[in-house]
């Protein structure tokens, strides 16, 4: 399958536009077969993290049987000092069974007193540097639901990446996207079909009748066409799931203004 790629700044990693979030895959028995395929169908980024349960268990189980793909692993430390993040650094490469992990963020930073918990001497940006010096790690990158957070990172010059939130029902980030992107700072976008509870909403209702714009493939497209995200992941527990993301990323059109104007009035609606 060949699934377009966008530069992920200054890392210089080409990832395809969709990536897989596994925080929930394991919870499902098809989990393992989900994984596989994503990476068959060639996905190349996946978002892990240790505090998502059983999850870099689950990448470490299937990559070894896929030797030869190149895969972008993200993880996250949710430790807050230099000693925790190094501590989380260490589980992560045991539990997934590699030598180096290409990405390691700071998990959910978004409130200012996390923010100088992290950025503090010996906070756990020190502990993810050291770990970068030491070879364990390539990049690092930092998450947050906080705008403000969000932009004290990309202009403090520290992070190769960020993780923002961003979809139809969650525009407002598109201008941090943007200063992100000036700055050659990789955008990772999650939630981007609003969340599993939204996500449900809309599927009974397309179930129901519905046959409106705001569909899980037009909430993919949404996000897509920012030309200036690295990559979108949604989260995925199912194979069916897998195939419905991939036909998207395969075959989509950008949305005109109109539509992504339109797309926003209906999440406003729904939630």
């Amino acid at each position: 399958m060949n699934l377009r790629k966008r530069r992920m700044g200054r890392t210089n990693f080409m990832v395809t536009e969709l990536g897989l979030g596994a925080m929930d895959t394991p919870q499902a028995e098809e989990g393992v077969e989900t994984l596989k395929l994503a990476l068959d169908l060639g996905i190349n980024f996946v978002d892990t993290a240790r505090d998502y349960q059983g999850s870099e268990y689950l990448i470490g189980r299937v990559i070894p049987s896929k030797e030869n793909i190149q895969l972008c692993i993200g993880s996250k430390t949710f430790h807050r000092t230099k000693d925790g993040s190094q501590y989380d650094v260490d589980r992560s490469l045991r539990t997934i069974g590699v030598d180096v992990i290409d990405l390691y963020q700071l998990h959910d930073v978004s409130s200012p007193g996390a923010w100088d918990q992290v950025m503090q001497e010996s906070g756990a940006l020190e502990g993810l540097q050291i770990a970068r010096i030491r070879g364990l790690i390539r990049y690092i990158g930092i998450s947050s639901h906080s705008p403000e957070v969000l932009e004290q990172a990309i202009y403090c010059g520290e992070f190769d990446t960020v993780m923002v939130e961003y979809s139809a029902f969650f525009p407002h980030t598109h201008r941090l996207i943007s200063l992100a992107k000036e700055r050659d700072i990789g955008v990772i976008v999650m939630r981007p079909l609003g969340g599993s509870g939204r996500l449900s909403s809309i599927r009974s209702r397309i179930a129901s009748g519905y046959d409106g714009i705001l569909t899980p493939a037009t909430l993919l497209r949404y996000v897509l066409s920012n030309p200036d995200i690295s990559v979108a992941i949604p989260g995925v527990r199912l194979p069916s799931r897998v195939r419905e993301n991939i036909q998207v990323a395969l075959t989509w059109q950008p949305l005109t203004e109109g539509e992504k104007q339109e797309c926003e009035r209906e999440a406003e609606l729904l939630y």
